[in-house]
C-alpha cells in the first residue's frame, strides 16, 4: 500500500494473469513495519495472515499521525481485508480515513469476474489481479494492480534494481529492490530471497519521503 501519494487513476482491462500468492506461506503469521517520514517515526503498519477453511485471509492495518510542536496536524488510518481462494483474490474490503476524508472500497468475485465498488463507480475485472498491499511478491511479474486507495486499476512497470542491504529493526537484511513506474511512480519495494516483503519507500504528496522499516524481520549477518 502506498498511502498519501497515490493520485493517478485508470480503468484498464489487460491480458489474463494468474495471481498465485507464492509468498503467503513464507510469512510467520504476520509482518510489521515502523512508518518513518523524513527520518521521524510517525506510525506503524501490520499485515496478518490466517486461514478460514479453504480461504487465505490477509488483514492489513496502518495508522499514522503527524504532529507539529506536539500538536497533531494530520492522521491517516487504513484497514484492508483480502480473501484468496485457489490463488485468486476473491474479496477485498478497504476503509481509509485520510485526514477528514473517508474512503470505502470493496470487491467480490463471482462467475462473471471481480466486481469492484470504488468512489469513482462500480466496474468489473475479468482476470485475476493483485492489490497494492505489497505483501504478495508475485506483483513484480504484473503490469497492472488494484489500487487499494482509489479502487481503480493502475497500469505499471515494475523493474528489478538488484539486491541491496536494507535496514530492519536490530540490524539489516539482503533484499531485491523493485521500482514502480507508469501510473504509480516514486515507489520502491523490497522482497527478500523467500519473496517476503521487507521494505517500502515512496514520495508523499507533500514531497516528504516515507519508509516502511520492518520490525518483525530477522536481521542477517
Amino acid at each position: 500500500m502506498r498511502h498519501i501519494a497515490l493520485v493517478s487513476v485508470a480503468l484498464l482491462i489487460s491480458q489474463p494473469a494468474y495471481s498465485e500468492p507464492a509468498s503467503f506461506d513464507e510469512y510467520d503469521n504476520k509482518i510489521g513495519f515502523d512508518v518513518v517520514r523524513d527520518g521521524e517515526l510517525v506510525g506503524h503498519h501490520m499485515t496478518m495472515f490466517s486461514h478460514e477453511e479453504s480461504e487465505m485471509i490477509v488483514d492489513s492495518q496502518m495508522n499514522m499521525k503527524i504532529t507539529f510542536l506536539t500538536i497533531p496536524i494530520y492522521s491517516f488510518n487504513y484497514r484492508s481485508i483480502e480473501k484468496w481462494s485457489d490463488g485468486v483474490l476473491t474479496y477485498l474490503d478497504v476503509a481509509v480515513k485520510d485526514g477528514p476524508d473517508q474512503i470505502k472500497i470493496s470487491s467480490l468475485q463471482n462467475s462473471e469476474g471481480l466486481t469492484i465498488k470504488a468512489p469513482s463507480g462500480t466496474y468489473r475485472v475479468y482476470n485475476p489481479i493483485i492489490s497494492t498491499n505489497h505483501w504478495n511478491a508475485d506483483v513484480v511479474k504484473k503490469s497492472r494492480v488494484l489500487n487499494t486507495l482509489t479502487g481503480n486499476i493502475n497500469q505499471v512497470k515494475i523493474s528489478n534494481k538488484g539486491e541491496e542491504r536494507i535496514p530492519v529493526k536490530g540490524g539489516s537484511v539482503l533484499a531485491n529492490r523493485y521500482d514502480y513506474s507508469g501510473e504509480l511512480m516514486d515507489t520502491s519495494v523490497w522482497y527478500d530471497a523467500k519473496g517476503r516483503w521487507s521494505k517500502l519507500e515512496f514520495k508523499a504528496r507533500d514531497g516528504s519521503t516515507v519508509e516502511y522499516i520492518c520490525n518483525t524481520c530477522k536481521s542477517e549477518p
